[in-house]
């Protein structure tokens, strides 16, 4: 079997990687050193051997908001950067239905979509996940792809996020945002 870790760099994203390798699947790594997010997922992925397993932890929030304003308003939102990653993710999906339509789909993200209430200064943040995780629902009907949110993690907790993550994977949950600080609970 193969996993695809598309955004691997961080401390999560390796023990995600040594979660599939452990279990004897082949994993090809992928991020910004060798996958261009503006561009067509086709035209990058097609030689590349069909996933069973997917995960995408690609942080482009932290890129596409440039203020320290106080006010958090959604123009300060960088919209043409943002929204190409957007794009991808959602041809991506569609990509991923037409070769494999039984791929196990897990896209990091943050439960503040669920509370924004309590955060108002980082409103945009909260903005820019939900249009992400809103990607991820329209492909639910037909993909098995559900979120993460690893709150609180650390590099000491990277392994049992990671843990957490793989075993999510393999069980291949409904729709929905599992919180890994709660053990995987549905949010």
């Amino acid at each position: 079997m193969t996993a695809w870790v598309i955004g691997s760099s961080s401390v999560y994203s390796q023990a995600v990687s040594k979660q599939f390798e452990l279990a004897g699947h082949s994993v090809t790594q992928m991020g910004r050193a060798n996958l261009q997010y503006g561009a067509t997922p086709r035209a990058q992925l097609e030689r590349r051997e069909t996933p069973d397993f997917v995960f995408i932890n690609i942080n482009a929030e932290d890129t596409a908001y440039h203020s320290t304003d106080k006010r958090a308003l959604p123009s300060h939102i960088d919209w043409c950067s943002y929204s190409r990653v957007l794009d991808f993710k959602h041809l991506l999906y569609e990509y991923l239905w037409e070769i494999n339509p039984e791929v196990s789909i897990c896209e990091v993200t943050s439960s503040i979509t669920q509370w924004p209430h309590k955060f108002p200064n980082i409103m945009p943040y909260s903005i820019m996940r939900s249009a992400s995780q809103t990607i991820g629902a329209t492909h639910s009907d037909k993909l098995n792809i559900f979120s993460v949110c690893p709150n609180g993690i650390t590099d000491e907790l990277s392994q049992q996020y990671a843990e957490l993550t793989y075993n999510l994977m393999r069980n291949k949950p409904e729709w929905g945002i599992y919180n890994l600080a709660s053990g995987g609970e549905r949010i």
